[in-house]
């Protein structure tokens, strides 16, 4: 939707009325028209259908789901080795995290929908950890559907030495380690003054 103030003026300039006018028509002060249209006050819905009826416009609001990206479309993120080992794809992941680091507004929903199940068990806990992370770190409630995918029955490791390993486990996000996924934080949440270097 467009800004109030230019929507007001717009219906009213259609109408072939003065501010004068349109305020005496939707029985509103003069002073409230003219804040409106100059974008010194933001008003409310009832007050800003009024006006619009007073010129003989409706307002209509509309709902649609905001664009991604959502954490449910990196479900087919990995792929599974030779060795049977399921390998998330990093690339894809750190591009998502990396966008969200950017656009801190898109973390709420970019949670809200459940991945459908991907055919591997850790690529679905790896997810659910990621939005507990994404949401705890922004301090907004954790999605719903992240309670009902399970932790691993045994801790994945990326490889490495036991020493690796150890150290690795130090620096794992708690809601990774709780998921039983040991990774470092930073190997999938950069630091965000790189984000974009080459």
């Amino acid at each position: 939707m467009e800004s109030p103030g230019p929507l007001v003026t717009a219906a009213r300039h259609s109408a072939g009325l003065s501010m004068h006018a349109l305020a005496a028509r939707a029985d509103v002060a003069y002073s409230t028209v003219s804040r409106i249209e100059h974008g010194r006050m933001d008003p409310t819905f009832g007050m800003l259908s009024r006006l619009l009826a007073a010129a003989g416009q409706d307002l209509e609001l509309t709902a649609r789901e905001s664009d991604g990206p959502y954490l449910a479309e990196l479900a087919d993120a990995w792929h599974r080795n030779p060795q049977g080992q399921d390998r998330p794809d990093w690339t894809r992941l750190r591009a998502f995290l990396d966008f969200l680091i950017q656009h801190p507004e898109h973390r709420g929903r970019a949670t809200l929908r459940q991945p459908p199940p991907s055919g591997s068990a850790f690529v679905d806990t790896l997810l659910a950890g990621i939005a507990e992370k994404i949401c705890d770190d922004a301090g907004i409630p954790r999605p719903t559907w992240v309670r009902r995918v399970p932790t691993l029955r045994e801790q994945w490791f990326g490889g490495g030495t036991a020493m690796m390993r150890a150290a690795a486990k130090m620096a794992t996000a708690p809601q990774l380690l709780r998921r039983n996924v040991i990774m470092t934080t930073d190997s999938l949440w950069r630091d965000p003054a790189t984000i974009g270097m080459r």
